[in-house]
């Protein structure tokens, strides 16, 4: 029996967020991947009244942002669509009027795509990447800021290679972490598939990773195999679960000098008079 794994038949994008702040240029998107209340991703980018939450590159945290330049007319939308037209809007963060980021789309149905992007993607996911420095090895944040890099310049192959890397190491040093506590051998782990691997490490990964563990099987595809809209249609999903381990990695690491600067500061609190 063939192990080829067919593309994954999955929504590429969960919500525009997610397009607007993760999507690498020219890869291309189904309008039916983001269910939005008008039932048109792009009737609601460009037409009716836009708010986002995304990274701030300017504020270096999560904001939230409003359209404030590039609302189109209906028409003149229908008019763009059917012709692919270039179109653009910028959105501000509710923060600061001067933090803005600028879009340039083209949309032909049924496919939308970024074309244009300032700050780019490499911009702000490279400044959201440090976040997570203190977590990270140095080699693996140097490729994953390559992989980011790459991406927002519509290289898929490239920035997956990287990115895959990266996310493999992470998972394995999971099985490093628990196998002494656990009791496991180095061959309960070696040999497996990504997505056999996951659920192996399912009590020691974040949820989100172990119910989707299928969509990583693309993991496992050899080389050869991969093709560069596959790699950038799977690249913000794979991001995302690196961002998710890295979460709970940070996490852990605040709660440990939380508690060590609690347990300094007892035991430098001076003892009350007439104690033994």
């Amino acid at each position: 029996m063939s192990d080829s794994i067919a593309e994954p038949k999955i929504p590429l994008l969960s919500s525009i967020e997610d397009f607007l702040f993760g999507a690498p240029l020219y890869a291309e998107y189904d309008f039916a991947s983001v269910a939005t209340e008008s039932g048109s991703m792009a009737f609601d980018m460009f037409v009716q009244p836009l708010v986002v939450d995304g990274y701030c590159p300017h504020c270096h945290k999560v904001a939230t942002f409003s359209r404030t330049a590039g609302t189109i007319q209906i028409g003149d939308l229908e008019h763009a669509v059917k012709n692919a037209e270039a179109v653009g809007f910028e959105i501000t963060c509710a923060r600061d009027q001067n933090h803005t980021v600028l879009f340039i789309l083209r949309i032909k149905k049924p496919l939308i795509q970024k074309i244009g992007q300032y700050p780019s993607l490499a911009d702000i996911a490279n400044d959201e990447s440090r976040t997570y420095r203190q977590v990270l090895k140095s080699e693996d944040g140097a490729e994953l800021h390559r992989a980011i890099g790459l991406a927002a310049h519509g290289v898929g192959v490239g920035s997956f290679v990287y990115l895959r890397r990266v996310f493999e190491r992470l998972i394995a040093g999971r099985f490093e972490e628990f196998k002494v506590q656990e009791g496991w051998s180095d061959a309960d782990f070696v040999g497996k598939r990504m997505e056999e691997k996951i659920e192996f490490l399912k009590h020691h990964l974040p949820d989100f990773l172990v119910r989707n563990r299928k969509v990583y099987a693309i993991l496992s595809k050899g080389m050869h195999e991969l093709e560069e809209t596959e790699c950038l249609n799977a690249f913000e999903m794979l991001k995302h679960a690196i961002f998710y381990i890295l979460d709970e990695d940070k996490h852990k690491r605040e709660m440990l000098e939380r508690r060590q600067r609690a347990e300094k500061a007892i035991s430098t609190f001076p003892a009350q008079k007439g104690s033994k």
